[in-house]
């Protein structure tokens, strides 16, 4: 009996896994926040109100209100769905546009009701395929000529309409994607290291997955998928993320850190800074108040970085002067405040270390200040630091 139940139990799972109400094997919509949803919904009830209302002034009420069925399912793609190639103004304006052009032609061709649906339909997904301007609603635009046509004298002037409701709806969803639905971009693929103006590739990406891997696997499929490029990167990056974090165990930032560091403060004066730096052989200062909160960094680059010296013998002279504190040096006078970088990248001393991985390789950064749960710092974590991490995961793995 328990054996007949429990087979009943994995029939009845499976089932509900192939009509999707249990998902085992994609994306769990409720994960999505409720602010996302929210913004959403927002999205969709000021442009749908907004081409209601244009519509009522500019066609026929009766085919406003068939037309605006395709509007409405455009909604849903649009702004629930804005990274899927479905979505993209191409797919949107010519997909509805090709719609509404087969649908009058066959309406006027055709006079069999089941007929003109079942042509109109095909050729339109032709055309989609053909064109690569997929977008499911402008199949409701092709019927509504179909529809219309029962009931109505339709020509090519029903063009003008649509055309109207297109354009509005293109307007106002690229206003909305700009202001409440604006979302961190995604950072595209380069040919060249950014950081080191190289024509290699950068560290993560050299061993890792290419652009032309994930092209060639999004174009072994037979049928549309609705996410991009470069969302299929970023997602194979998250997992490889989460399955490294498996492995390593929950090895934090802190557990890696250097916590004895020496700080220098925004009114230390230049040559002070540049002794430390030269002393305790490092190459980077963080600069912090009397509170320990980060304020800046100061690093031997800064001091660099902006000189204009003609040879290699200016730049010692300069770099000595700094060094012997004359009274009346201008290099000695300043302070770091004058020279820190106040844009600083930074980490909780919680974060995991598999998060400082792009920052130490892909990023350029050599040192990474960091932060404890009140914001103040407590420590530093270099390349160095974060390789002797790795390698002692390697050892134990």
């Amino acid at each position: 009996m328990e054996r007949l139940i429990n087979q009943g139990r994995k029939w009845s799972l499976r089932l509900l896994a192939q009509l999707g109400v249990v998902k085992k094997d994609s994306q769990s919509i409720s994960a999505i926040p409720l602010s996302e949803r929210m913004k959403v919904s927002l999205a969709a009830f000021i442009t749908i109100f907004t081409v209601t209302i244009v519509s009522g002034y500019v066609q026929d009420p009766g085919a406003a209100l068939v037309l605006l069925g395709s509007m409405g399912a455009s909604s849903v793609i649009i702004f629930a769905l804005p990274s899927s190639p479905l979505a993209k103004p191409w797919s949107f304006m010519v997909g509805h546009m090709l719609a509404a052009v087969v649908g009058i032609t066959m309406a006027l061709i055709i006079d069999d009701f089941a007929l003109l649906a079942g042509v109109t339909i095909a050729i339109i997904l032709m055309l989609m395929y053909i064109f690569e301007c997929m977008h499911p609603p402008a199949a409701a635009t092709a019927l509504v000529p179909a529809i219309g046509s029962r009931s109505l004298d339709v020509g090519y002037e029903f063009l003008i309409p649509i055309m109207i409701n297109l354009f509005v709806f293109l307007i106002v969803s690229l206003m909305l994607k700009q202001s409440i639905l604006r979302r961190k971009k995604i950072v595209t693929t380069e040919n060249f290291d950014p950081v080191h103006l190289h024509n290699d590739q950068s560290p993560l990406k050299r061993l890792g997955l290419q652009q032309d891997d994930l092209m060639q696997a999004i174009n072994s499929f037979d049928s549309v998928l609705a996410v991009s490029e470069q969302d299929l990167e970023q997602i194979y990056q998250e997992a490889q993320r989460h399955a490294y974090q498996r492995r390593s165990g929950e090895i934090l930032s802190r557990d890696i850190m250097s916590s004895d560091v020496i700080t220098v403060r925004a009114n230390t004066s230049l040559g002070r800074a540049w002794k430390l730096l030269h002393k305790h052989k490092i190459s980077m200062l963080p600069v912090v108040n009397d509170e320990k909160e980060l304020l800046g960094v100061i690093s031997s680059v800064d001091f660099l970085k902006n000189l204009s010296v003609p040879s290699y013998s200016g730049l010692l002279k300069h770099l000595n002067r700094m060094l012997v504190k004359r009274k009346h040096t201008k290099e000695v006078n300043n302070r770091v405040q004058d020279l820190m970088v106040t844009d600083v990248v930074a980490v909780k001393d919680t974060d995991h270390i598999v998060a400082l991985v792009p920052l130490l390789s892909d990023i350029g950064l050599h040192h990474i200040p960091v932060l404890d749960s009140e914001q103040k710092l407590c420590g530093i974590i270099t390349q160095s630091d974060l390789i002797g991490a790795l390698y002692q995961v390697n050892q134990k793995g």
